[in-house]
This record gives structure tokens, sequence and C-alpha cells, in this order.
């Protein structure tokens, strides 16, 4: 029985790191911008003092963050998230870009 089970949590780690490895590259959205990141679907925002944030609802287990791009160039990120027990999770920045927020992409690391 322990076998079994030692076998299942290394096959259910493989299939983890299998769909981090296969989720797609993460390309850079505007705010108000949608995205599929793997089995998560994601929504680029940005609120009234320019803070960038990213929102994503679905199942996967990889920690993940916003990766704001504010138009001056400088790069601020969210706080790290997991939907590995599914349901809709935020990561914002504290950016308070000057202008705007340039573009929102997912930073996205193997599973936790």
């Amino acid at each position: 029985m322990r076998k079994t089970a030692r076998k299942l949590a290394g096959v259910s780690a493989v299939l983890a790191a299998t769909m981090v490895l296969l989720a797609p590259p993460a390309s850079a959205v505007k705010p108000g911008e949608r995205f599929r990141y793997g089995s998560l679907d994601c929504l680029a925002t940005a609120d009234a003092a320019w803070n960038g944030a990213l929102s994503c609802t679905g199942t996967m287990n990889v920690n993940w963050r916003a990766k704001v791009k504010c138009y001056l160039g400088f790069t601020y990120y969210g706080t790290w998230q997991n939907n590995a027990t599914g349901g809709t999770k935020e990561s914002k920045s504290d950016s308070k870009c000057a202008f705007y927020v340039d573009d929102i992409i997912i930073d996205a690391i193997s599973p936790g």
C-alpha cells in the first residue's frame, strides 16, 4: 500500500511539472485583456492609482504572480498566488505607475 501511495505521489509530481512545462509562454497583455495560461483563465487589470494586477481562475498547481511594466520602463511584481485548490486568485502590485500600466505578464514558477 505504501509503495502504491509513493508511486502515485511521484506520478502526481511529474504531471504537475509537465503542466507547467506545457503551459504556453506568457505574453504581455494590456489592462482589460484576457488570456489563458495552461488551465488558468486570467484577466489583466489596472486601478485608478495605476496598480497593475492579474486575476486568474481555474485549477493549476503552479506558483504565479503579476509582473507589471509601467510606461516609463519600471517593473513591479504582485503577490505570489497558487490555484492548486481552484477558484479565483488575484496578484496585485503596488506599482503606482507614473503615467499608466504599459503591460502585464504572468510570472510563474514550478509547483509549490
